[in-house]
């Protein structure tokens, strides 16, 4: 089995932003000491092997930068002594811009810490409001420039498709987060998720909903910028100059095990039969941090229904995948039957099949959730 990558789940907020549905605790001081004990707890539990070697690491949330320089040099530290890193590619913290300091990135950087994804999500400031976030444009601006003064691969995410967002603003964000050196983009148009505060708002008409046809507009404008701007899209909602793709997520796509810890975080593990076993843990971090081995959600994808999800899966980077390495990761269907599930996406134009390789065809990335769900009933 090869090394999987290590995902942390820090769930802990200093506000809720009104879009968010992700598992988090608002609070001004996280229970350090709390959080890492629950975490050596969970990996008893589930007999997590001491020492495992980790292909890469990375720690996510709500927000890890919360936790500060010495939370975060004790979360580091933890995970270097439970685990055999000396493999490891890539380590990566997301942080908000509001918390960077140099006290900050000289914690990260002492640990090893090589990447940094920052939540930046406009540099508008009516956007910045719209959005709920705390940091102003500025800081954001700052707060990146400062991420690669201190020698870290920056990654900023941007959220694009707000309700009334035009082109001109989009073009200012993109320009903007570029000029600070940064070297991969993560993009995503709003979603107003069920339960969340902008839904109850929206539903009183104080808040718009998103337009989907203003959203595809926003996302191919970005796109368009950005390979002027010499930045590879190599993943549906991923940018990167080139050499500097994110591992950690790139492994998801293709289908490398992954080992999450902490609440509501999310494993999976393929099995020489095709099938994947995959496990989620229960959400909340005062019940998580009680039993973090109790109610959880667990799963056996068949090999059937493993090769099925592989596919779409597979397609999210935009490379594609070689059908040799699809059928022996997945061994449960021959090329045959390949031929007749990807058919219909085949004839519309929407993939290319070249060479062994499977990918969505040029332009078409926007269309990759109708190509996924047209593939799920290929079972």
């Amino acid at each position: 089995m090869s090394a999987p990558g290590l995902y942390v789940h820090v769930p802990f907020c200093a506000r809720a932003c009104p879009y968010c549905d992700f598992d988090f605790q608002v609070g001004r001081t996280p229970p350090v000491a709390e959080f890492l004990a629950a975490l050596e707890r969970e990996c008893r539990l589930r007999e997590v092997e001491p020492g495992l070697g980790l292909r890469t690491v990375y720690i996510g949330g709500g927000t890890p930068s919360m936790l500060g320089p010495e939370g975060m040099r004790q979360l580091l530290r933890w995970i270097g002594e439970r685990f055999d890193l000396r493999e490891v590619v890539e380590r990566t913290v997301e942080l908000n811009p509001e918390h960077i300091d140099e006290a900050l990135l000289d914690a990260l950087r002492e640990q090893g810490v090589d990447r940094v994804s920052l939540g930046v999500q406009s540099l508008g400031t009516d956007a910045l409001a719209e959005l709920g976030r705390v940091h102003r444009a500025e800081q954001a601006r700052r707060a990146l420039v400062s991420c690669v003064e201190h020698g870290l691969r920056v990654s900023a995410d941007l959220i694009v498709g707000w309700p009334g967002q035009t082109r001109a603003q989009l073009l200012a964000d993109l320009a903007g987060v570029l000029e600070t050196g940064i070297d991969h983009l993560s993009i995503y148009a709003l979603t107003v998720e069920p339960g969340t505060p902008w839904e109850r708002l929206a539903a009183r008409g104080r808040r718009g909903v998103p337009d989907a046809d203003a959203q595809a507009d926003r996302l191919s404008e970005a796109a368009q910028f950005l390979g002027e701007a010499g930045f590879e899209h190599y993943e549906v909602a991923s940018y990167c100059r080139p050499g500097a793709r994110a591992q950690h997520n790139h492994g998801y796509w293709t289908w490398r095990d992954y080992l999450g810890l902490g609440p509501s975080a999310a494993s999976a593990r393929h099995c020489a039969d095709g099938s994947v076993h995959r496990r989620t843990n229960r959400r909340g971090f005062g019940a998580w941090a009680a039993a973090p081995n109790d109610e959880t959600s667990e799963e056996r994808l068949e090999p059937g229904e493993a090769a099925v999800e592989g596919l779409w899966v597979g397609l999210r980077a935009l490379d594609g995948f070689e059908v040799a390495a699809w059928r022996a990761r997945f061994p449960v269907y021959d090329e045959p039957w390949l031929r007749a599930a990807v058919a219909r996406q085949l004839a519309k134009g929407n993939l290319d099949w070249t060479n062994g390789v499977i990918r969505v065809a040029e332009g078409r990335w926007l269309w990759h959730d109708e190509i996924g769900a047209d593939l799920l009933t290929a079972g």
